[in-house]
């Protein structure tokens, strides 16, 4: 059978899928986690955010980080989550907010002032009302290699850059068509698991599937000053989560309905709203750099406002509607991929007449052959001593690590480098170790010299997007970068 779709669900419906012996080639039309995966605020949400208007979700997500801790507890930072009631005006949805939690089985438990800023010393002083949960941040770049890697081990084929179009014939869904090569794979089945875009899929069977696109914006500044997930206690609103990871903070989000998930980018006016909003929970961010902004596509799939679409899921057997071979799951949430995989996985099977049960929820994910931040910092002085080459210093990433990135985990550009080992993600923004990369692909990885700088110059010019809603000393850094590469290295990003 075939998947289409290389984020965390597509890679998690081909790992449990895999593990019960069924033969799966995945096709991703980019790189993994290139889509909605890797655009979001990596929050292992505890379902509290939910609690009030999903408590389905709610529930969804509060069993899922129970589960995900155990499985894939290499992938997580178990920091904990706080939300904070800032205004006497929040306390107005304490109330709804503990009933929720109770109702959706969430656990919140109640700190004094005086604990809250013992344990977040930069929170605002003036904070009201705290409550913990059991937040935490994910890595989802290392969560979807983790799959990956586990999908391959049990035989799943995974094919990155390869975009597809369904393979329809007489009404029926039997495979897929590789739009390079022009090459029919026939398949069983097959399952859309592209999010975002998965009513596109949909209409190439003449199916109508409504998915709204939701953009999402979220800003990363250059400090980590915090280490608990942050969030404002009223109904969820713009700017009311922030997110500690590794070396920075991610703060977030905004909710846009837009017509196509297709090239999405920040304004400056979500980002100045996002950063006024997150200094009422933490007032030194205004004086924090903003060395980055992204924006993400939500599939959500009701009407109403963006933040009062449900963050539930579907599994669509199309058969159903008089469309054979084709199954959609799409909505959900980053912290609700195990289960949307395994439901999934379920109705594929029982199409297919394979009797193996799940066992994601029990099965570890593998580690993943490359470093997180915070444990190449705790390892630094032996990393040091033993002589390996530090090729990002920001991120202390070390050039076996970037062998590895294209050895075992399928990297094959710049931009692939920078998901699996963080290579440009810290304060310099890749401005001094992107060259370095470029020029280890074409020293050791069969890269010629000018195959070399096209990439250099296609991640520069992706990596300076941002510049035009950037402001002060980062947008003053980054027009310097830009001449430093067009003077010195005839590139013009």
């Amino acid at each position: 059978m075939a998947v289409i779709g290389g984020g965390v669900t597509g890679l998690g419906v081909a790992r449990d899928l895999a593990q019960r012996g069924v033969t799966v080639a995945l096709f991703e039309k980019g790189d993994l986690a290139s889509g909605t995966s890797g655009r979001s605020h990596g929050l292992l949400h505890s379902g509290a955010r939910y609690a009030v208007k999903d408590p389905v979700s709610a529930s969804e997500c509060a069993q899922e980080n129970r589960i995900l801790k155990k499985i894939a507890s290499h992938v997580i930072e178990d920091t904990g989550g706080m939300f904070v009631a800032v205004e006497e005006s929040d306390l107005e949805y304490e109330r709804v907010f503990l009933d929720g939690c109770k109702k959706s089985g969430v656990r919140v438990e109640e700190l004094s002032i005086k604990e809250s800023l013992s344990r977040e010393p930069y929170l605002n002083p003036n904070v009201v009302a705290t409550y913990l949960v059991d937040d935490a941040a994910i890595d989802p770049f290392r969560l979807a290699l983790a799959n990956f890697l586990d999908a391959k081990s049990n035989n799943a084929q995974i094919f990155t850059y390869t975009p597809v179009r369904l393979l329809v014939e007489q009404g029926e869904v039997t495979g897929v068509r590789l739009i390079k090569s022009g090459e029919n794979v026939h398949a069983d089945i097959v399952v859309n698991a592209t999010g975002a875009w998965a009513g596109e899929v949909c209409r190439q069977a003449g199916i109508k599937l409504e998915v709204k696109p939701n953009k999402g914006t979220l800003v990363v500044v250059s400090k980590r000053i915090v280490n608990t997930v942050l969030n404002r206690l009223r109904p969820p609103s713009d700017g009311d989560i922030l997110v500690p990871h590794q070396t920075t903070m991610i703060l977030g989000t905004t909710s846009t309905y837009v017509r196509t998930p297709d090239n999405l980018l920040p304004t400056r006016k979500e980002i100045k709203l996002i950063v006024m909003e997150e200094e009422k929970l933490v007032p030194l961010v205004r004086r924090l750099r903003v060395i980055r902004a992204f924006s993400g596509a939500r599939p959500l799939l009701e009407g109403g406002s963006g933040r009062e679409a449900a963050r539930t899921f579907l599994v669509i057997d199309h058969d159903e509607s008089g469309v054979k071979g084709l199954i959609t799951v799409t909505g959900g949430k980053l912290t609700t991929y195990r289960l949307m995989a395994e439901k999934t996985a379920d109705l594929v099977c029982a199409k297919l007449g394979v009797r193996a049960p799940c066992s994601t929820d029990k099965e570890e994910l593998p580690e993943v052959p490359v470093k997180s931040t915070l444990e190449r910092y705790e390892a630094l002085e032996g990393e040091l001593r033993d002589g390996k080459e530090v090729v990002c210093e920001c991120e202390m990433v070390t050039r076996s690590e970037v062998e590895k990135a294209f050895n075992v985990l399928a990297a094959r550009t710049l931009g692939d480098v920078k998901r699996r080992t963080r290579m440009g993600m810290g304060e310099c923004q890749a401005q001094m170790c992107a060259y370095r990369v470029a020029d280890l692909m074409a020293e050791s990885f069969g890269f010629g010299a000018d195959e070399a700088l096209n990439m250099l110059s296609d991640f520069l010019r992706e990596q300076w997007k941002i510049s035009r809603v950037l402001e002060g000393s980062q947008k003053a850094q980054t027009e310097f970068f830009k001449t430093m590469y067009r003077l010195a290295g005839s590139l013009d990003g």
